[in-house]
């Protein structure tokens, strides 16, 4: 469950950075550019962009990158990863009903001390 929170909050945090990059982009610009997963990796590596594409159409089937990476690569970004982050947030949630495991104590549940009762 740490796993899903911090891959949460990780996506969360590229949404931000990507909100960043944007207004950047439109305060130097003078327009409001929508990031896409295809023109933040175009940005990041444009090699391996290209070298990704000609190796899906050449090795895997040409409807592979025009059916499913193609309209991959055109999502916004902020919106993707918004969501993303919420829902592996929303996975990795923690059980309000069961008590924190400490690392000391473990999972098991503390022991009365004290009376019969």
């Amino acid at each position: 469950m740490v796993v899903f929170r911090a891959l949460g909050w990780l996506f969360l945090a590229l949404a931000v950075a990507v909100v960043v990059h944007d207004l950047l982009t439109w305060w130097s610009q003078g327009r409001y550019p929508f990031s896409t997963f295809g023109s933040l990796w175009a940005h990041l590596d444009p090699g391996s962009l290209g070298s990704t594409q000609t190796s899906a159409r050449r090795h895997l089937s040409g409807v592979l990158w025009t059916w499913m990476m193609r309209p991959l690569l055109t999502v916004p970004a902020v919106p993707a990863f918004l969501v993303l982050g919420g829902v592996l947030l929303w996975i990795g949630r923690r059980d309000l009903g069961r008590p924190d495991a400490g690392v000391l104590m473990g999972s098991r549940p503390r022991r009365r001390r004290g009376g019969l009762l």
